[in-house]
């Protein structure tokens, strides 16, 4: 049976995955300015399942904030932002 529910929940936490593989090759945090590039980046390993020679669907996650939460600002010197 086709569980539309958990499809879509399996697809956000893929696609949630693939942006954390982005957002870490891009040093974590970053500014407004790189925000258009990280989302196209996410897009595009999302549809080819590559991004800079790792097959994200098959990396493990590296866990962590993404941009797609907009705290785009650089950590203080505690590591908060």
């Amino acid at each position: 049976m086709f569980d539309a529910h958990s499809n879509l929940r399996m697809s956000t936490a893929l696609v949630a995955k693939v942006a954390r593989i982005v957002t870490k090759w891009y040093g974590r945090w970053t500014n407004q300015e790189v925000l258009p590039q990280m989302i196209d980046d996410t897009t595009y390993a999302w549809r080819t399942g590559v991004f800079e020679a790792t097959r994200v669907f098959h990396a493990e996650d590296p866990g962590g904030p993404t941009f797609i939460g907009g705290n785009l600002r650089k950590p203080d010197s505690h590591g908060r932002q």
